[in-house]
């Protein structure tokens, strides 16, 4: 489609990918001080394949010198009503040795795992294409497949009716995910053609399938986080769009000089590196899938370092800065240029992890209405840890790691940036919106079991199988706990609660049972932290961050109302 973004993705045997429901009232926006014509939500049922918006953008709700701020329909569904279509043509395959479960059920389910392990704020439509090769789909499949991509992802406005009638997006050539501006109000899209991925030819197993295919379908969902996430304004819950961007759009279209958005090895190489992780994460989470083994997080990272190591031994001149911009060249080493940065600021400070995963992402909206055109810089620079006070220039880190990288051999130099498969494994992320369902009452299981990461057998709490979970919930919502008897839950706004000289947080906790405890999350701007615990053990728990605060007033059960908090 004309005018649309594309990002990049080569993954084994040069695969490219190029990327890229809540109903409501009609929308109401304001522009300068005026009021927009009224539109019909077109989509009101959240269905599939189906469009919210088409011949008409909405009007901003609101602007600032450098974005327009959108509230669309579905924006008012709530984080787990927010949709993953998965819009499926002609017949998958199934992979004999994970018992002849069927790719589709993989790709709902990794797509899944990463909306709650990441977060969700757009609805996205998947295409999951069967045909084996490309070349087979049929007329039908292919027309209807053609049809169903365009309606969410042609360019909504004057253009709207001529990318539907003219859009032709086969062959397909590559698996893809992302978000588009000018397709901003239909959500986002990831593509996934079987023949591309875990159908090519190739592989000496089914293990090496399973290992590239997670991959792939976690690098997409990841673009779609990281892409989405850029434009979400958190206090006003806008999606935020340059102003220049929709007066231009082959500023971003076709970028010379500074990035538009993020460096391309941050871009490409942070999916990478996002899609190592949530893979084995996934994995990790399955029975009868070895992680160390199948996936083996330790041995992907390790590709992808060895290759940057080749590279800038290889040329003294090269920089991070040369894989700013998308490249024409195949292979486009920006995935492993950027993965192996990203491993060495991770290696410098435990924090960056979570800033390559969500920080700078999250941090991008804010820099850029900061300084416009420099947001890829000033959100790197809030968000990467150069020592226990400073923050890195971007320029500061590109020197750093191209003078490291080169100062020893590459055996020498992964050795020091090398993670364990457990270490990859129970990584915390901690993003900037829900990540948990807020549905009333949802029960969370709750686990104890011996630490995996480091050395020691001290009993830890794992949740969705990983230790001491970072839950990220919505103010107002409703949880149940669930945990063993000896090792009964509690709450604090003391990190590990009575054991770190806090007291035992209790407004909307009810103990039900010596297995379950439920707590009602506060809607109070001064609370934004809890701590789970454990009543009887130190060290066992984790963190719960709290968002969406819709009251300034005080906590549920101190004379406060607690409702749900503020729209999606």
């Amino acid at each position: 489609m004309n005018n649309r973004f594309c990002l990049i993705f080569f993954v084994m045997f040069i695969i490219t990918a190029c990327g890229g429901g809540g109903g409501g009232s009609s929308y109401s926006g304001t522009s300068g001080g005026s009021i927009s014509s009224t539109l019909s939500n077109l989509n009101p049922t959240n269905a599939c394949k189906k469009a919210w918006y088409t011949s008409t953008f909405p009007d901003p709700s609101s602007t600032n010198t450098v974005f327009n701020n959108y509230s669309f329909f579905w924006q008012q569904s709530s984080f787990e009503a927010m949709p993953n279509c998965r819009n499926v043509y002609e017949a998958t395959n199934a992979i004999t040795d994970t018992g002849g479960v069927d790719w589709e059920d993989y790709v709902k389910e990794i797509v899944d795992y990463s909306k709650y392990t990441l977060g969700q704020i757009v609805p996205v439509n998947i295409f999951i294409l069967g045909a084996n090769p490309t070349s087979s789909v049929n007329a039908t499949e292919k027309a209807t497949y053609n049809t169903d991509f365009q309606t969410v992802q042609a360019r909504v406005g004057s253009s709207y009716a001529s990318d539907l009638a003219n859009g032709d997006i086969f062959p397909i050539e590559s698996a893809g995910g992302g978000y588009s501006f000018e397709a901003a109000p239909n959500g986002a899209d990831i593509q996934l053609p079987q023949a591309l991925v875990w159908g090519q030819s190739g592989f000496s197993n089914d293990n090496e399938k399973i290992q590239a295919s997670f991959k792939i379908i976690a690098h997409e969902y990841f673009h779609v986080y990281q892409n989405s996430i850029k434009f979400y304004n958190e206090a006003s819950k806008t999606i935020s769009i340059p102003k220049t961007w929709q007066s231009n759009p082959n500023i971003v279209n076709n970028p010379s000089g500074d990035p538009a958005y993020f460096p391309w090895w941050i871009e490409e190489g942070g999916a990478d590196f996002g899609a190592i992780v949530l893979s084995a994460k996934y994995a990790n989470t399955k029975s009868g899938i070895n992680v160390s083994t199948v996936i083996n997080p330790v041995q992907q990272f390790e590709d992808h370092f060895k290759k940057a190591h080749e590279l800038f031994a290889g040329d003294a001149n090269l920089k991070l800065s040369s894989y700013n911009l998308p490249s024409s060249s195949t292979p486009d080493y920006a995935y492993q240029v950027g993965t192996a940065a990203l491993l060495y600021a991770w290696y410098k400070d435990e924090r960056n992890f979570n800033s390559a995963m969500t920080k700078y992402y999250t941090d991008w909206q804010e820099a850029e209405l900061n300084r416009s055109g420099k947001g890829f810089e000033d959100a790197f620079e809030d968000a990467f840890w150069k020592n226990n006070t400073e923050y890195y220039t971007l320029d500061e880190f590109d020197t750093e790691f191209r003078t490291w990288i080169r100062a020893g051999d590459a055996n020498n130099r992964w050795a020091i940036v090398a993670k364990t498969a457990n270490q990859i494994i129970h990584a915390n992320i901690e993003p900037s919106t829900p990540n948990t369902p807020n549905s009333t009452w949802k029960t969370i299981a709750v686990s104890a079991a011996a630490k995996v990461i480091d050395n020691g057998g001290v009993n830890k709490y794992f949740i969705d199988g990983i230790q001491q979970k970072t839950l990220v919930v919505k103010a107002g919502s409703n949880y149940k706990f669930s945990h063993g008897s000896t090792h009964p839950i509690r709450f604090s706004t003391t990190a590990d609660g009575t054991h770190g000289g806090g007291v035992a947080y209790t407004p909307g906790v009810t103990v039900i049972s010596d297995t379950e405890v439920s707590i009602t999350v506060p809607n109070s701007s001064t609370t934004k932290t809890l701590y789970y615990y454990c009543a009887n053990h130190p060290g066992m728990g984790g963190k719960i961050k709290i968002v969406e605060q819709t009251s300034s007033g005080s906590n549920p059960g101190e004379g406060g109302g607690g409702g749900g908090g503020g729209s999606y």
